[in-house]
């Protein structure tokens, strides 16, 4: 599936950077926000878009600004995961 099938990617992509932060798998991650497995397997693929009542819930579980979710604005960030998001490897080439 090339990128252009999956617009939402990059929102998928931040979800699943900030999963991969708490060393958690997809069923624990969406389990403690109260989300199914299976929606998160589609958001971080881009398959579908994340929700705002999916956005909603990761900002209740683990803090993340609905601006970082969809948008990329890290500025809301705790530093720490400011920091880890500003350097993490860029998968871009």
């Amino acid at each position: 599936m090339s990128d252009r099938a999956r617009p939402f990617l990059e929102i998928g992509e931040r979800v699943a950077w900030h999963r991969s932060t708490t060393g958690m798998d997809q069923l624990d991650y969406a389990t403690k926000a109260g989300l199914k497995r299976s929606q998160l397997s589609n958001w971080e693929t881009g398959g579908s878009r994340l929700s705002l009542d999916g956005a909603l819930a990761l900002r209740k579980a683990y803090g993340l600004s609905l601006d970082f979710l969809f948008a990329g604005v890290d500025d809301a960030l705790p530093m720490t995961l400011r920091n880890a998001w500003r350097d993490r490897p860029s998968v871009k080439s």
